[in-house]
């Protein structure tokens, strides 16, 4: 099923995997508040379809996400001066937290810029793959502004404290092969082969334990604030209730069968 809406965001479900592909090519796919609301339609959708396994998201053309356009769509963001640039910050903020918090997976396909904003939309996702032409840039510095959309959380914790605080200061661009090398992205891909190595990772997420890899994301995610002992209690809990599931029963099965397990989600 492919659903197109108004033009500048692509979604199809097929085979369990979900693709995203932000369609604005002309502004590199920056992200006005219209855009961010079509967004949220789609975690909504994707929250709910059991049959959705995976995310794909990817940009159309030569650019992932240059970002937030604060001029387009019918916000007029800028028009509303702070309060109308807070509200539409928090509106990405919360698709961003949708993202993060979905109990399912979600793989970037970086195939050109992803600057600021859309730098932070790569970085949410639980994979990164990149291509060696494409590059990551925390650009705010750049024009007076400070990191938002979650990357004073996500940077520092991905690269380390003083890579982040560098990358902050300095505004750079991060190309592919070195932001695979120090975390940023967990790969980085001719620009050729990006598509069909996206597709192929999406393929194994998608024929995967669903709810098990769920709980390892969850898991993970919010041991990034916690204790030791609390990600303790945490993975205990989990097990108790994914143990009963479908496809753990499937999974030990196959197991003393000596046979790959053919899991379906559930």
């Amino acid at each position: 099923m492919t659903e197109e809406l108004e033009g500048a965001i692509l979604y199809e479900k097929l085979n369990g995997i979900a693709t995203i592909t932000l369609n604005q090519p002309e502004t590199l796919n920056a992200l006005t508040y219209d855009m961010v609301g079509h967004f949220q339609g789609i975690t909504r959708d994707l929250r709910r379809d059991p049959n959705v396994r995976a995310v794909l998201l990817t940009g159309a053309g030569r650019g992932f996400c240059s970002g937030a356009n604060l001029l387009g769509g019918t916000g007029q963001t800028l028009g509303h001066g702070g309060m109308g640039v807070r509200g539409a910050v928090m509106a990405m903020n919360d698709l961003l937290a949708d993202i993060a918090e979905m109990e399912k997976p979600w793989l970037a396909a970086v195939n050109g810029p992803a600057v600021g904003g859309g730098c932070s939309l790569a970085l949410v996702c639980d994979l990164v793959l990149i291509a060696e032409s494409a590059y990551l840039s925390l650009g705010y510095v750049n024009i007076g502004m400070v990191l938002d959309m979650g990357s004073t959380f996500l940077l520092p914790r991905l690269v380390g404290l003083r890579k982040a605080n560098e990358l902050a200061f300095f505004g750079d661009r991060i190309h592919g092969p070195e932001a695979a090398e120090i975390g940023l992205a967990n790969r980085a891909v001719p620009d050729g082969d990006l598509m069909d190595t996206a597709r192929e990772w999406a393929e194994r997420l998608a024929a995967g334990p669903t709810l098990s890899i769920g709980a390892i994301k969850l898991g993970m995610r919010r041991a990034l604030h916690g204790t030791f002992r609390d990600a303790l209690h945490w993975e205990a809990m989990m097990i108790s209730l994914i143990a009963q599931t479908g496809d753990a029963a499937e999974g030990l099965t196959a197991f003393f069968q000596k046979r790959k397990p053919e899991f379906t989600g559930r």
